[in-house]
């Protein structure tokens, strides 16, 4: 998928969850009686005020994907053939599922529903070997943490 595609369809989703969780939270808040469920009375401007937060989620939502999602490399030696089943379970011990692989590489999801829905679905992990190490590809915390392991665990191994 083309990756202007792929960032405005990141940056709908977020628009969209984000929207979501306010209207959600602003729900809440008047079931419990805490604000009235009127938008002149639970703002000050009233619907002008609503035109601005729509402004800030769209900016927020317009920027989480390139701060969000990111590519970093794991310093491992050999090819995926020769590390495949070592990265294969490091990825399954953190809660992956190998989708599908290639020569070069693979793609892993979340197992768990509950977590890819926490995700927006955008849980998938792309693995390619570059220039004598490996790539990663997704969500930024998720790959800061799988690379993290994989260097500590598997070049440990390279030492031995």
């Amino acid at each position: 998928m083309n990756k202007i595609l792929k960032y405005a369809i990141r940056s709908v989703k977020y628009f969209v969850y984000l929207g979501c969780f306010l209207v959600l939270v602003l729900f809440i808040l008047s079931r419990l009686g805490m604000v009235e469920w009127d938008v002149n009375a639970m703002f000050e401007d009233g619907v002008k005020s609503v035109w601005k937060i729509v402004i800030m989620l769209a900016a927020i939502a317009f920027i989480y994907p390139y701060v969000g999602f990111q590519r970093r490399m794991a310093m491992l030696s050999g090819s995926w053939a020769e590390r495949r089943d070592e990265i294969v379970a490091v990825f399954e011990e953190k809660g992956y599922k190998l989708l599908r692989e290639s020569e070069e590489g693979a793609v892993f999801r979340r197992r768990s529903v509950v977590q890819r829905l926490t995700r927006m679905f955008e849980d998938d992990i792309v693995v390619t070997q570059a220039f004598g190490a490996f790539e990663l590809e997704g969500l930024r915390k998720d790959i800061v943490r799988i690379a993290t392991r994989l260097e500590h665990e598997l070049a440990g191994k390279e030492d031995a």
